[in-house]
């Protein structure tokens, strides 16, 4: 029963977040969120969550959680170098053998770190404190293991079930489940009903529907971005996933098929969420790991039409069948 697995989260949690429990009673004594009809905080709208704060603390932030503004000028890549950069190794890289990549254009993935009450986050994990993510021994074997059991990547161009899942437009390449700053496209929409939760990601419009206070079920099948259930616990929403389709498991770099998610989102100010998540492996990490940042009110949604049609797809494999034909036509 989910009420069960709720008091197994905030065991191992009760630690983990503590910093993130002192930012919500920060927030409870400022703010007094809306609420819906049905009695519960209202979450619902578009929000934006880019930002520059990488998954782990950097060493050159020499251990330290949060700094100033000043400090992370100093320190931080200007974000127009760090889009010159990428350019200079992707869309512009020199040579023949250059396929393209993204313009600086395209790229959006933030001009400032994470900015929490006043403070500029180095990490996104929260904990553990060093701001690592606390990987097992044996977890390296456990992802190559993943990743050879799945049909792409061994014979990645023999046919379209070859390639990878973004390649297919069916799951995006940025992390959705859960949502963390991307190139670009770093936009949700919140949808809530008494009975529902909708999270919908721009990013190749990955949507997950959250069943609320319900259990998980024992569906004869995997669903994309895993089977989602949800409750309120004051003015936070937290949702809860297990079961992900082990082909999105063995593209992403964090889970494995025993992952357990749990999400919190809760409102600040009127134009701001504070979210956090928390993964729980054994198969891959020796203790469950929690992160938290900000996400602001966004102005709009886009459709994210994925190359309709995949002429890429096309493309790649024409071209794969082209080599087999004639090896001495591939690039040297």
């Amino acid at each position: 029963m989910h009420k069960n697995t709720h008091i197994t989260t905030k065991v191992f949690t009760g630690v983990a977040v503590s910093g993130l429990l002192l930012t919500q009673a920060f927030a409870a004594e400022n703010y007094t969120p809306p609420r819906t009809d049905w009695g519960v905080p209202d979450l619902q709208g578009i929000w934006n969550y880019e930002n520059r704060t990488s998954l782990e603390r950097p060493d050159l932030y020499e251990g330290a959680l949060e700094i100033d503004e000043a400090t992370m000028l100093a320190k931080m890549v200007s974000t127009p170098d760090y889009i010159a950069a990428l350019e200079a190794t992707g869309a512009e890289a020199p040579g023949p053998d250059n396929v393209g990549g993204y313009n600086g254009f395209w790229i959006t993935p933030g001009n400032a770190l994470a900015s929490m009450n006043g403070m500029y986050r180095t990490s996104l994990i929260v904990q553990p404190a060093d701001g690592k993510i606390p990987w097992r021994e044996e977890a390296a074997a456990v992802r190559r293991q993943q990743r050879y059991e799945l049909p792409m990547g061994r014979a990645e161009s023999d046919g379209p079930e070859g390639r990878t899942l973004s390649d297919r437009c069916l799951v995006s390449f940025a992390s959705t489940a859960p949502f963390m700053s991307s190139l670009y496209n770093n936009n949700m929409q919140i949808v809530q009903s008494p009975t529902h939760v909708m999270l919908l990601a721009e990013m190749v419009h990955n949507a997950r529907i959250v069943r609320i206070d319900q259990d998980f079920r024992d569906l004869p099948y995997e669903q994309w971005l895993g089977d989602s259930i949800g409750y309120y616990e004051g003015d936070t929403l937290v949702v809860e996933t297990r079961n992900f389709h082990p082909w999105q498991v063995g593209k992403e770099r964090l889970t494995s098929t025993s992952m357990k998610l749990t999400e919190r989102f809760y409102r600040v100010e009127d134009g701001k969420l504070h979210y956090s998540f928390t993964i729980d492996d054994p198969e891959l990490y020796t203790e469950p790991w929690t992160t938290e940042f900000p996400m602001y009110s966004g102005e709009s949604l886009y459709e994210y039409a994925c190359h309709e049609g995949n002429y890429s797809m096309r493309a790649i494999l024409a071209g794969a069948r082209t080599e087999e034909v004639n090896p001495s036509s591939a690039p040297q």
